[in-house]
């Protein structure tokens, strides 16, 4: 759900009296019209939000780049820094602008300041022409007080701001600690380019709000990159950041639950973190933006500090994705929410040492791709649902867990089934390689649509399937794989005809299965595992109670496959190892075709104990 914005109530209320509107020209900056829509001419502040279509909240003049160069006040720093104009006064290397209006500045200096001390209503336009600026004792430019300060940066200029590793006559009030540093909203915009290179602390910081319209920036610092303590807002932008020790965007307000919050409507972004990537206070938004993101040495990372945190997007409540491509490697789980995430669409290639995405509550799927090339548990969140993404998992642990901080792992006999953790699958497509469970809810598991592939381990201990409550499968299609003494079939509760097969060996990686209708001869399922197994579990909506079925292993599938799997089509060569008659929608056979029974395992038992959903392997006499 898209961010409610106050400026979206006003813009209402203004349309219902107004009726006709405008819409500002190309600035001289080259902004296009597209970036403000909707704004009513008539409107009472002209500076009204008008976004119904981003999360940030952006006023007509931060779009603003216009100024009048005879009429603008002109800073020229150098060996001898001048003023042309009026509201700003020099002292030394000290420049400080005192009064409301615009700013040109241009010129290179060291050991200098420019300093913005205005009255608390008043706005400044500051416009950077090219400009070097050093200060080895504090920031580069300070805005101490005013309203709010629109910077522009000048089409093809460069400005560089640099400050020195110690802070000398640091306000106690201000706590001024970063290269360009506002005590004030700030917003910046053009299509100049900014360079930050921090020294002491941070690099760009407003202790209000942060909007960044456009532009590109380099900013290196030794603590965070680009910080808005209420709140930061990208519409667009080219971003490279690299910290040593802090987050690379960061809004970090915990005192009140409507601040704190990123929203990024687009960008480019290459960050190389030493601490977090993007880390939000509360609430943290994405759309039309691409990311390149390594927090710390990425999955190569070692000696971390535990109490540290290198995670790629994290929120304190809540992410909502809604579109973008995101490459992350990541030290930390790649996408962390305390709350809520949410996952509507977007390109996401993730590398992780910990979790790929992790929620504290609900995490829905509901379109886009994910592919999780390297992480300890994919996705793991206390509600997980599968809406309609395209989802691939490589983990060394779990694939896909239902669990929360409050879950306790049992160590034997039957205990309540916490119903608030659950995985359902409704659409979409799940590929899942583990080397612990595939899917593991210590709640219920609920399948009504989509394709879920799972290739769980060969090693004993873990299952394809694990839940300690039920698993109500009612349609999509499922094949899982992995060994048999942990092996786990769906409840008989479910609706669709599933059949679970213990073989009397271990079948060898890349040996694939195949399920036929014994008399039309109709291939419905072929899956090619990537590990050695010796169960296998099916699902489809099209095996029927009371009609006949082969199981195939080997053969060369005619068709193209993915993630090793195919509905349709042939298979060269395969043998026939079992053939059975589905006399119960949810059936458990051997490999001769014979129904095993009395060997499930209970839904809320503890995994180990023969009971409802648990199959366990055939016994092979010692010769």
């Amino acid at each position: 759900m898209k961010k409610p914005t106050l400026g979206l109530l006003l813009l209402a209320s203004l349309l219902a009296a107004c009726q006709n509107q405008t819409t500002p020209t190309t600035t001289s900056e080259g902004l296009e019209e597209s970036l403000v829509e909707n704004v009513s001419s008539d409107a009472q502040d002209d500076t009204t939000a008008v976004v119904s279509e981003y999360y940030g909240t952006y006023k007509e003049e931060d779009f603003e780049t216009d100024y009048d160069e005879a009429s603008a006040t002109t800073i020229t720093f150098g060996t001898t820094t001048e003023i042309s104009g009026e509201g700003a006064t020099i002292d030394g290397n000290l420049v400080t602008i005192t009064q409301a209006g615009t700013y040109m500045v241009t010129g290179t200096a060291t050991n200098s300041q420019l300093k913005i001390k205005v009255a608390d209503n008043e706005k400044v336009h500051l416009i950077l022409a090219g400009v070097t600026i050093e200060n080895d004792f504090g920031p580069a430019i300070l805005i101490e007080e005013a309203d709010k300060v629109i910077t522009t940066l000048v089409d093809g200029t460069v400005n560089q701001l640099t400050d020195g590793e110690t802070y000398t006559n640091v306000s106690e009030e201000m706590k001024e600690d970063a290269v360009f540093y506002s005590k004030a909203d700030l917003t910046i915009n053009g299509t100049g380019t900014l360079q930050v290179t921090g020294r002491y602390q941070n690099g760009l910081v407003s202790k209000d709000d942060l909007i960044l319209i456009s532009g590109t920036y380099h900013i290196d610092a030794p603590g965070d990159g680009i910080k808005g303590k209420d709140s930061v807002a990208i519409r667009d932008g080219n971003y490279t950041i690299a910290t040593v020790a802090g987050d690379a965007i960061q809004s970090n307000n915990d005192t009140d639950s409507e601040k704190g919050t990123i929203a990024l409507d687009g960008g480019t972004y290459s960050i190389e973190a030493g601490r977090d990537g993007i880390q939000a206070e509360t609430t943290l938004w994405i759309q039309n933006a691409t990311f390149d993101i390594t927090t710390a040495q990425g999955i190569d990372s070692t000696d971390l500090m535990e109490e540290e945190s290198y995670k790629g997007l994290k929120a304190g409540q809540a992410i909502v994705v809604t579109s973008g491509t995101f490459h992350l490697n990541t030290a930390d789980d790649s996408l962390h929410a305390n709350g809520d995430l949410t996952v509507e669409d977007g390109a996401f290639t993730i590398a992780s040492l910990e979790d790929g995405l992790h929620a504290d509550q609900t995490l829905t799927f509901s379109g886009g791709t994910i592919d999780i090339t390297q992480s300890y548990e994919g996705v793991e969140a206390t509600s997980i649902q599968f809406l309609g993404s395209d989802v691939a998992i490589v983990a060394s642990d779990d694939g896909i867990n239902a669990t929360s901080s409050e879950t306790t792992t049992r160590t034997g006999g039957s205990g309540a089934v916490d119903e608030k953790l659950v995985i359902n699958v409704e659409a979409g497509w799940i590929a899942i390689d583990a080397q612990g469970d595939g899917l593991d809810s210590n709640g219920n598991i609920t399948m009504s649509g989509g394709t879920l592939l799972v290739n769980g381990t060969n090693q004993g201990g873990n299952g394809a399937l694990d839940y300690d409550g039920t698993f109500a499968l009612i349609g999509g299609t499922m094949v899982a794989v992995g060994s048999a003494d942990m092996a786990q079939n769906v409840s008989e509760s479910s609706t669709q005809g599933t059949v679970a097969l213990t073989f009397d060996q271990t079948q060898s990686a890349s040996q694939t299965i195949s399920l036929w209708n014994e008399e039309t001869q109709e291939m419905l399922l072929a899956f090619t595992p990537i590990r050695d197994y010796q169960s296998v579990i099916m699902s489809s909506p099209d095996l029927i109670i009371e009609q006949s079925y082969q199981v195939h292993l080997g053969g060369t599938v005619t068709e193209d496959v993915r993630n090793g799997f195919v509905s349709e089509g042939s298979i060269r060569d395969s043998q026939v190892t079992t053939s059975f008659t589905l006399s119960e929608t949810v059936s458990q056979l051997n490999q001769s075709g014979e129904t095993i029974s009395g060997q499930m395992m209970g839904g809320n038992g503890p995994r180990g104990n023969a009971g409802e959903g648990m199959m366990t392997p055939p016994v092979t006499a010692t010769p």
